[in-house]
Formats: C-alpha cells, sequence, structure tokens
C-alpha cells in the first residue's frame, strides 16, 4: 500500500482538460507524424509562463497546430526541461482523445493541440 502511494504521488496530477465541440477532426495518422514533429521541436528548457507554438501544414488542406506551456506551478526552479516523449503523451492525449482538438493543464504543462482549415 505504501509504495502504490509513493508512486501515485509522482505521476503528473491533471488540473484541467476540455475537448473542442466544434471545427476540423483529426485526421489520426497526419497527426501523428505532426506530434512526433512537434515534440522534436518543442522538447527543451521553459522557463515558468513560457509558451511555444509549432504548425504544420497537411497535404490534406489542414493546419496542426500545437502549443506547449510551461505552468511552473510547482518545483523545478526558474528552468524546468521537457522530453521529447513527455512532450508527445500530452499531445497525443489530445490528437486521441479529443476528436476536434484540445486542451489539457497538468501541474506544470499545458498541452494544446488543434486541426483547423486552412493554410498556416
Amino acid at each position: 500500500m505504501k509504495l502504490t502511494a509513493l508512486l501515485l504521488a509522482f505521476l503528473p496530477t491533471l488540473i484541467a482538460a476540455e475537448c473542442y465541440k466544434s471545427g476540423e477532426s483529426w485526421d489520426r495518422e497526419l497527426g501523428r507524424a505532426a506530434v512526433e514533429k512537434a515534440c522534436n521541436q518543442l522538447a527543451g528548457d521553459y522557463r515558468r509562463g513560457e509558451s511555444r507554438v509549432k504548425e504544420f501544414a497537411q497535404n490534406n488542406g489542414q493546419c496542426y497546430v500545437f502549443e506547449l506551456k510551461r505552468l511552473g506551478k510547482s518545483g523545478g526552479g526558474e528552468l524546468r526541461r521537457i522530453t521529447k516523449d513527455e512532450c508527445k503523451g500530452g499531445m497525443e492525449h489530445e490528437l486521441y482523445g479529443c476528436g476536434q482538438g484540445g486542451t489539457s493543464s497538468y501541474t506544470n504543462w499545458m498541452y494544446k493541440a488543434d486541426p483547423n482549415r486552412g493554410p498556416c
């Protein structure tokens, strides 16, 4: 029982989540590739409150927008690093959990993924 409580203490805490109810829907295959590209570029060190956005034009006429923001609600000093894998986990939650994109905030990070119609 103590081991379970200890492990749960290290899991990220979901603070807020929202799936968009209207707009473009994902092409999941294109979305998965775009998440990979986005997280390759978004991984790194962030200051509290810093956000970065990546947009990728798709061959189906859509623009996939990914935003990652450091919330800084817990420790970690001035800079906090996010790995590509942690970024992918958050962005894929939006891709697979929200058919038209969405946003989720955890203790340290806010993930936003949104498929849009038209050029980036």
